[in-house]
């Protein structure tokens, strides 16, 4: 949904809820119900990452301040039951301002992010910026997203924030529901990006029956 023309009708505040209510139920189907296996020569070890979101990263993708738990939060959006006097752009050690500038970016993106793997990606390993501190980040010319070393989301940025010269692009990514044991979806790659990077996934995929 386009908040843009919008925006002058309604309060700051407003818009966030809208928007954290708009983009909960895609954020739970694409990333929440399933698990995602990233390969880019960007990653010097493995070649892959896992990313493995949570219910309860879906507050600090929106990065507001609240009373109720992650999860709450989180529920409530799904439900579309969030109000604005649950949440406030307080937060210590920052000024309001600055809390409602990190918020207004996050907004802006979330939705570019949460389609994330119809974009041609990017990936940065050992990801920092500012104080920000990431186990790897992918980005596309709109958004930059972080992950923690369990792969949960952990950063969410406006434009491509990544550094050029350490940058890759993702050539292969593999989806599986969250109750199941091996990727078997190919959602990102072709079959020589497969080939290419399947000795090294090796004990994620299905072994393929030799005869």
């Amino acid at each position: 949904m386009d908040y843009t023309d919008k925006s002058k009708e309604m309060s700051f505040k407003e818009r966030v809820k809208l928007v954290a209510i708009e983009c909960a139920r895609t954020y739970q189907d694409k990333f929440v119900e399933y698990d995602y296996l990233v390969c880019s020569e960007a990653f010097s070890d493995n070649m892959y990452q896992e990313i493995k979101a949570e219910r309860n990263n879906y507050l600090h993708l929106i990065g507001v301040n609240t009373k109720l738990s992650a999860s709450d939060f989180f529920e409530k959006c799904l439900t579309g039951s969030l109000i604005e006097d649950d949440f406030d752009f307080i937060k210590r050690g920052q000024s309001e301002k600055s809390v409602k500038g990190s918020v207004r970016q996050k907004i802006t993106v979330l939705p570019e992010m949460l389609n994330m793997f119809d974009k041609n990606l990017l990936a940065e390993e050992n990801f920092e910026k500012n104080r920000i501190c990431c186990l790897f980040a992918t980005a596309d010319v709109k958004f930059t997203i972080g992950f923690a070393e369990t792969g949960r989301p952990k950063s969410l940025m406006r434009k491509n924030q990544l550094n050029e010269e350490k940058s890759k692009p993702v050539e292969l990514v593999l989806r599986k529901r969250r109750d199941e044991v091996y990727y078997t979806q190919k959602i990102v790659g072709d079959a020589a990006a497969y080939e290419k990077y399947k000795g090294k996934i090796d004990k994620y995929i299905v072994q393929e029956k030799t005869s």
